[in-house]
């Protein structure tokens, strides 16, 4: 009998160990279901966010009126009677200032280049927000071997594609244009003592005030048609002058004469 009683207590004790909470399996269950789906949907965002900014945002696309375009392209090419290539440029941005440019261009290229000896190339730098076309034409009408060479340029800010004023883009330097004038004089200046120490002219035989007058500078205007271009995160000024005299002075500049660094 006391076997049976025993017996009895062991059943008792066998039903009396705890049993596996099923309801507590399920919610460990869910939430890892929970922690993947997230974790999917996450990555799905991540892939289709990289996507629209490396072929959509990163390229501007979204204000491009073509985006199998670049921003700046050659529109049109030509070739002059000396051999060498025209190139006009146009401003891919689909905003109502960039298609009034273009079509000043246009217009312009289509004139100027009336002479078939003349030369329109371009030049384009985005630096953060802004994007800069930088155009210079080469008039050979006078008939001289070196031509008559002007500037003009084009900044845009890519935040709302306006053209920026001249103002705007100086604040943008935190320059003001007493100190741009001051830069342009100081160039000049260093031009001038560059000539006389390679031996174009004698400081007695053509002084500062000579010097100017050759390059086409009168009454110290060194402002006269300043035009502003965004070159590798730095400000530049444009400044057209005459580089041939009696003097030779054509065989001392260049191309890159003409460009005056503001900042850096």
């Amino acid at each position: 009998m006391f076997d049976v009683v025993q017996n009895q207590g062991e059943k008792r004790n066998r039903n009396l160990k705890p049993r596996k909470n099923n309801f507590s399996f399920r919610i460990s269950f869910n939430v890892k279901k929970v922690l993947i789906w997230g974790g999917v949907i996450l990555l799905a965002i991540f892939l289709i966010g990289y996507y629209l900014y490396k072929n959509y945002y990163s390229n501007y696309n979204y204000i491009k009126e073509d985006s199998s375009q670049y921003l700046v392209y050659t529109l049109d090419t030509s070739t002059n009677n000396q051999n060498m290539h025209n190139e006009i440029p146009y401003i891919n941005i689909d905003s109502e200032d960039a298609r009034l440019v273009n079509q000043t261009i246009q217009q312009y290229a289509e004139s100027f280049l009336k002479n078939k000896n003349n030369l329109m190339v371009y030049d384009s730098q985005l630096n953060g927000e802004v994007l800069s076309i930088l155009l210079r034409m080469s008039d050979y009408s006078a008939g001289y071997s070196f031509p008559d060479v002007s500037f003009h340029t084009y900044n845009f800010d890519l935040n709302d594609q306006t053209l920026m004023t001249d103002e705007e883009l100086l604040s943008l330097f935190d320059v003001t244009e007493d100190e741009v004038k001051q830069k342009i004089e100081l160039q000049f200046q260093k031009y001038y003592q560059q000539e006389v120490k390679k031996g174009f002219f004698a400081s007695q035989e053509c002084n500062y005030d000579c010097f100017l007058n050759w390059r086409g500078v009168q009454n110290y205007n060194y402002m006269d048609s300043v035009y502003y271009y965004v070159e590798n995160g730095g400000l530049v000024a444009y400044r057209p002058f005459t580089i041939y005299s009696v003097y030779g002075e054509e065989e001392f500049f260049d191309e890159e004469s003409y460009a005056f660094s503001i900042t850096k």
